[in-house]
């Protein structure tokens, strides 16, 4: 009779610590499910913000907003504070983006504010107008870059060294070369004409080293075509086109 009365009393107890393991964990749950659902207050870009934006100049281009917490991601920041007071914008920051401290980067020491992201290094190639999109590309923008060479004969798509040759016997071809890159700068060889041409000038882009190395090589062989790119424009990389598939392989 007190075995059984035993294994009763233990039954309860055991249903009780359940019962409250149960309501502990619960409770616990509800915690963290407000917890990730409490607003907190995030810096969001309300304009397009150049790469090179200095943190005091941010001023007019951010907002704050109210997000849940769950959603924002670490190290968004709130605030444009000392943290960061010293410090730009690394790239381009599109309109709506949360701000974090990753995209800003020390300013580099180079004329005209330009800023060299992390790892890149900065190179100029100099362009007619009709070589960056009759001059609509400026500081910040996004390009691809084409390059138009005299094909080796018998290699193909392989450039041949000597530039880009115009005699007829020789095979041309028009690849892109690089897919995205940022622009740093562009500076004026010569001011417009009263005619409105528009004249020279030097681009300067951020590369890594090997896309550096290909942006000069094909400046040496052949010629450029700096091409703008919208927020939702495609490329991709292929065979290209050349004199005998221009219109139809």
């Amino acid at each position: 009779m007190k075995n059984r009365a035993f294994v009763i009393i233990l039954a309860v107890v055991l249903a009780l610590c359940g019962s409250a393991g149960v309501f502990l964990y619960v409770r616990g749950a509800d915690t963290r499910a407000i917890a990730g659902q409490q607003a907190v207050t995030v810096l969001v870009a309300k304009d397009r913000i150049p790469a090179g934006t200095s943190a005091d100049s941010l001023k007019d281009l951010v907002e704050q907003q109210q997000m849940p917490k769950s959603s924002v991601p670490e190290n968004t920041m709130s605030e444009v504070d000392s943290s960061v007071a010293e410090l730009v914008t690394s790239s381009e920051i599109p309109e709506g983006q949360l701000l974090t401290r990753a995209l800003f980067t020390e300013q580099a020491s180079l004329a005209k504010g330009i800023s060299i992201p992390d790892g890149m290094i900065a190179v100029t190639v100099p362009t007619e107008a009709w070589q960056r999109a009759g001059g609509l590309i400026q500081k910040g923008s996004k390009v691809a870059v084409f390059d138009t060479f005299t094909v080796m004969d018998g290699k193909g798509n392989t450039p041949a060294g000597d530039g880009l040759s115009k005699q007829y016997e020789r095979n041309q071809s028009t690849r892109l070369l690089l897919a995205s890159l940022e622009v740093l700068s562009v500076v004026d060889e010569k001011k417009a004409a009263e005619d409105g041409d528009v004249g020279k000038a030097i681009v300067t882009v951020a590369v890594k080293q090997a896309d550096a190395e290909k942006l000069i090589h094909g400046q040496q062989t052949g010629t450029l075509y700096f091409a703008l790119l919208g927020g939702k424009s495609e490329i991709a990389p292929g065979t290209g086109v050349d004199n005998r598939t221009l219109f139809g392989s």
